[in-house]
């Protein structure tokens, strides 16, 4: 008889412990005051299946009593609460606006006086529980192959999932804004001014070959006039200084290569040198001996200037204004991210437009009005290597250019050949076109 009432005792017992009411529950009001010391670690939705209902149903709450209650034993419950650390509840609250989920994973050891808290639980206080116990084998599986919480299994499915942590940069796409490719145009503009120093070359091999022979003694004559001095040349006879000249020029260029760029425009020039001589009371005869095919031809002329004596000194200014369409290459030696080195040349085409200048007669004695003897079509060649800097769309160029005429600026017929040349710091501006 005692075995069969202790039987019974155990059996009671065991079944209050391992299988809760399927109508009443242990009240969650107390979990708040579980203090925790780790995270949770797996989270699960809660279900009660059709065997548990029907399980649970055979014991009803009203037999259970404080009494059995308190023979609990704390260490089998907290060691419960550890199989289950997988363990998920889950506490539906009805608010006045919304509805919300709360879950609350139990992963903690209990640090309650389980004693003196279940003595005075109310079994009719009881709320409803809704538990889902997932096996110890099951549950270190779980947490072995996610070591950090999917928080993306918490949300409910009506929300946009939020990605956290790695998760979040794992699913981060590379997203790269593939503009349209813009062609960068192989047209510039460029505008440039040259102030320059003008210079002469003189040549009198002509007179000497041609002209000074006829007026030797035995010659026999005297139709062609005697220069002053058989064995000077005509640069140590006259007294000529470089002016100040100046270069105004627009170019287009055009991107053969990276580095080489055909360049085209229009320029002009006004060139100039100072012509030192005397000014005297009257005009006098000047002589200008012109060589053509027929021999020599002499033209006499008046002038004011005279190259060896006179009242007072006078300076003359022998200016020429020119325009011309330059035709030439660029070419990058050194092109950096700001600063370059670049070298142009070019052929240039010239027009004489408006002449100021002065004739020196054969005989070296005189200065006349010589616009009537100007060459209109020239040739000039140009030559200059410049710094560039890049500041924004614009290149800035500073450097150094030589210009030189080709052709004498006067006919062919006057004998003295004179060429001008040009040294001058060119500053220019190129933009290329977008």
């Amino acid at each position: 008889m005692l075995i069969s009432l202790l039987i019974i005792t155990t059996l009671s017992v065991t079944t209050i412990l391992m299988a809760p009411s399927s109508k009443e529950r242990f009240p969650l009001m107390h979990v708040e005051q579980v203090s925790t010391t780790k995270p949770a670690e797996v989270h699960n939705k809660v279900t009660k299946t059709a065997t548990q209902e029907s399980y649970f149903g055979v014991i009803e709450p009203q037999n259970i009593t404080v009494e059995t209650i308190t023979q609990i034993n704390e260490n089998q419950l907290i060691a419960n609460y550890e199989a289950t650390s997988s363990i998920n509840l889950k506490r539906e609250q009805t608010l006045a606006a919304t509805e919300t989920k709360e879950r609350i994973g139990i992963t903690e050891k209990t640090t309650l006086n389980k004693k003196a808290d279940l003595a005075q639980l109310n079994v009719n206080e009881l709320e409803p529980l809704n538990l889902n116990i997932v096996s110890v084998n099951e549950a270190n599986d779980e947490i072995n192959h996610s070591e950090k919480p999917n928080l993306l299994k918490t949300i409910p499915g009506n929300t946009e999932p939020i990605l956290l942590e790695d998760d979040y940069l794992k699913n981060i796409v590379s997203k790269k804004t593939i503009l349209p490719w813009k062609k960068l145009s192989k047209v510039g503009f460029q505008f440039y001014i040259t102030p320059s120093k003008s210079y002469r070359t003189l040549s009198d091999a002509e007179v000497k070959q041609f002209i000074q022979p006829l007026t030797a003694p035995s010659a026999g004559t005297q139709n062609v006039p005697m220069g002053l001095n058989y064995s000077a040349s005509v640069n140590d006879i006259v007294r000529h200084s470089p002016a100040t000249g100046l270069e105004l020029g627009f170019a287009a260029l055009y991107n053969i290569t990276s580095s080489i760029k055909f360049k085209a425009g229009v320029q002009l020039n006004v060139r100039q040198y100072h012509i030192e001589t005397f000014k005297t009371v009257n005009s006098n005869p000047s002589t200008i001996a012109l060589i053509n095919n027929n021999g020599v031809q002499t033209i006499n002329l008046l002038s004011p200037y005279n190259n060896n004596a006179g009242y007072k000194s006078e300076q003359l200014d022998n200016r020429t204004y020119q325009v011309s369409i330059p035709i030439g290459v660029q070419w990058e030696i050194i092109k950096g991210n700001r600063m370059g080195l670049n070298a142009e040349a070019s052929v240039q085409p010239t027009y004489s437009i408006n002449n100021s200048t002065y004739l020196l007669s054969t005989d070296y004695k005189n200065y006349t009005d010589g616009n009537g003897f100007m060459r209109k079509w020239n040739i000039n060649t140009a030559a200059g290597i410049n710094i560039s800097y890049k500041s924004g769309s614009n290149l800035w160029q500073i450097g150094p250019q030589i210009r030189y005429q080709h052709l004498p600026s006067y006919t062919n017929q006057y004998p003295i050949k004179e060429h001008l040349m040009d040294y001058g710091i060119r500053l220019g501006i190129t933009r290329q076109w977008k």
